[in-house]
């Protein structure tokens, strides 16, 4: 038999810690939400159904070609011969640098042609092209 402890509360699930964490999670979301909108580059990704991410995906760096022609370092416009000139001096400071180069489905091959060519002139040799991959997990048609 069972004697019953006297001067013990029953335990009792408490709120306001919950809450708290609650806000703190709606606060974080809602901020890395912002920082995201605000870095994102708008490009209409060419459409490749065989692309295949890579398994060793260093820190790369980014160079984006918009539709227009427009070259963009990460998020920075600049021109092809100051992009050379920063390729040339990451190349100096990082000999491994490795490149991720995005750019528009409706960007012309001229103008990916030309950043490529200055980048290969100042010492990059190593490429990753940034295409979409529609998904058929969900019973979509390739």
């Amino acid at each position: 038999m069972r004697v019953p402890a006297f001067g013990e509360e029953e335990a009792k699930f408490q709120m306001a810690p919950m809450i708290d964490m609650v806000f703190l999670l709606l606060v974080f979301f809602m901020c890395a939400s912002t920082l995201s909108q605000k870095q994102a580059v708008k490009l209409e990704m060419p459409i490749a159904s065989k692309g295949v991410v890579p398994k060793d995906r260093p820190d790369r760096w980014i160079v984006n070609i918009l539709a227009d022609g427009t070259i963009l370092s990460g998020a920075t416009e600049v021109t092809i011969d100051q992009l050379k000139a920063l390729v040339t001096e990451r190349v100096k400071a990082e000999p491994g640098v490795k490149i991720y180069l995005r750019a528009d489905a409706n960007a012309k091959h001229k103008e990916i042609k030309r950043v490529m060519n200055a980048m290969a002139a100042a010492g990059i040799d190593d490429f990753i092209f940034g295409v979409y991959t529609p998904s058929t997990s969900r019973g979509e048609a390739p």
